[in-house]
C-alpha cells in the first residue's frame, strides 16, 4: 500500500508532462509563435557583448570589420568581415590604427582592400544556424578555424539574418535567402571577388539558406556558379526535421508521436515554411552544370541525425542521373553506388561517380567528431573547405 502514493504521483507527473507537451504543440500552430520557435531570433545569447566590437569575442584589434549591407527588399543586414590571421599579422600595426566599431563604408577599410587587391584571396560566405548572432557560442571560434588551413588567403563574410542580432526585419524562408543573395551580390558586385573564388558554407538552418542561395544564383540567366556549395549538419526538409530533431540533442518535437501518424500529420499540416532542401538541391544540380556540392555531417550529431545527409546526397545524385537520361535510384541503390574512401577515425568520404555526374561534383563527408556545432571547428572541416576553394 505504501507504493500507491508513489505510483499516483508518478501518474500525475506523466499526465502533467503530456498536457504540457500538447499545449506546447498547440501553441506552435500559431504563425507568430512558430516563427519565433523555428528561428529563435530573439534568443540573442550575446546580450552583454557588443557585436560592433568584435574584440570582445576573441578577435585581434580590427581583425574584424563590422558593417551593414542592404538587401533587395530594403533590409539592413549586419555583417562581419573576418581577415585571415596571416594577413592580419603582416599588416597589424596599420590595421590597429584604424578606428574600431561599426564601419559606414567597409570597402574603404584596409581590411577589405586587402581582400579586393589580392588576386589569390578566397572568400567564405558563412550562414549560421538558428538562434543567437554571429558572435554567439562557438561561432567566433569556428569563424577563426575555417580559415586555418590557409591563414593568409581565406577571408570570411558572416551575416546575421533579418531579425537576428542588429539586423532589421523579421525572419522568413524567402527573407533569409534574400539576405544570403545580398551577401553574394556585395562580394561579387562591390568587392569584385570572382565567383570562382567564393564558397558558400552553411551550418544547420544555414544549410537551407546555402542551398536556397546557390539555387537562386544558378537559376539566373546565365547561371552564376560559385567555387563550392558546402553544407554542415544539413536537413532534408522541415517536416522530416521536426520528426527527428531534438532541441539541444535531448528534447524531441514530433518524434514522441511516431506511433500516432495521423496525429503527427495533423500537427505537420500547420508548418508554414517548408524549407524543402531536398527539392532545392535537385533544382540546384539541374541548373548548375559546374556544381561542386559538399555535404558534411557528424555521425554523433544528436540534434539533426546524419541520415538527413544521406537523403540530401541521394537527391543530388538522382538529379545528376536524370540529367543524363537515367532512371531514378532508390536510396539503397544510390548509397551502394558511391565511391567510398576512409580517413581512419577522422571521416569517411563518399563520391558520386564521375561518369554519372554530368560534370557535377557531389561528395559527402561523414565525420566522427564534432556533434552538431563543434564539427565546424574541426581541422578536417577546415581542410575540406580550403581544398574546395582550390587551395
Amino acid at each position: 500500500m505504501a507504493f500507491i502514493p508513489i505510483f499516483m504521483k508518478a501518474h500525475y507527473s506523466l499526465i502533467s508532462l503530456g498536457l504540457f507537451y500538447f499545449i506546447s504543440l498547440g501553441l506552435l500552430t500559431f504563425p507568430v509563435i512558430q516563427n519565433n520557435a523555428i528561428y529563435m531570433q530573439k534568443l540573442k545569447l550575446t546580450w552583454r557583448q557588443d557585436l560592433t566590437q568584435p574584440e570582445q569575442f576573441g578577435f585581434a584589434k580590427n581583425q574584424v570589420t563590422p558593417f551593414y549591407l542592404n538587401t533587395s527588399d530594403g533590409e539592413s543586414i549586419f555583417a562581419w568581415h573576418v581577415l585571415p590571421l596571416g594577413a592580419y599579422m603582416e599588416h597589424r600595426e596599420e590595421l590597429a590604427k584604424q578606428e574600431t566599431g561599426l564601419v559606414p563604408e567597409p570597402t574603404k577599410t584596409k581590411n577589405l582592400q586587402l581582400l579586393m587587391k589580392d588576386p589569390e584571396a578566397r572568400l567564405i560566405i558563412h550562414f549560421h544556424g538558428n538562434a543567437g548572432t554571429v558572435g554567439a557560442g562557438v561561432r567566433p571560434i569556428y569563424l577563426r578555424s575555417l580559415s586555418a588551413a590557409h591563414p593568409s588567403k581565406i577571408h570570411i563574410l558572416a551575416i546575421d539574418y533579418r531579425g537576428f542580432g542588429l539586423s532589421s526585419g523579421t525572419p522568413s524562408e524567402d527573407g533569409l535567402i534574400k539576405d544570403g543573395v545580398a551577401a553574394v551580390r556585395f562580394a561579387v558586385d562591390k568587392l569584385r571577388i570572382p565567383s570562382t573564388h567564393i564558397a558558400l558554407v552553411g551550418q544547420s538552418l544555414g544549410t537551407g539558406v546555402t542551398i536556397g542561395v546557390a539555387e537562386a544564383l544558378a537559376k539566373q540567366s546565365p547561371p552564376e556558379e560559385l567555387a563550392a556549395v558546402i553544407t554542415i549538419a544539413g536537413f532534408s526538409n522541415l517536416q522530416e526535421l521536426l520528426q527527428t530533431y531534438r532541441i539541444g540533442g535531448y528534447l524531441p518535437i514530433l518524434s514522441p508521436l511516431r506511433g500516432y501518424p495521423k496525429l503527427q500529420a495533423y500537427f505537420m499540416k500547420y508548418i508554414i515554411e517548408p524549407w524543402n532542401t531536398t527539392a532545392r538541391i535537385g533544382s540546384l544540380v539541374k541548373h548548375s552544370p559546374n556544381l561542386d556540392l559538399i555535404l558534411i555531417h557528424a555521425k554523433n550529431d544528436f540534434e539533426i541525425p546524419w541520415r538527413h545527409c544521406d537523403t540530401l546526397f541521394v537527391h543530388a545524385a538522382n538529379a545528376a542521373v536524370l540529367m543524363g537520361g537515367g532512371m531514378p535510384l532508390t536510396i539503397a541503390q544510390a548509397l551502394e553506388e558511391r565511391v567510398v574512401k576512409t580517413y581512419g577515425d577522422e571521416s569517411t568520404l563518399a563520391l558520386w561517380p564521375k561518369e554519372k555526374s554530368n560534370g557535377r561534383r557531389i561528395s559527402q563527408w561523414l565525420v566522427k567528431w564534432g556533434g552538431h556545432n563543434k564539427i565546424v571547428t574541426s581541422a578536417g572541416t577546415a581542410v575540406i573547405v580550403a581544398k574546395a576553394l582550390g587551395l
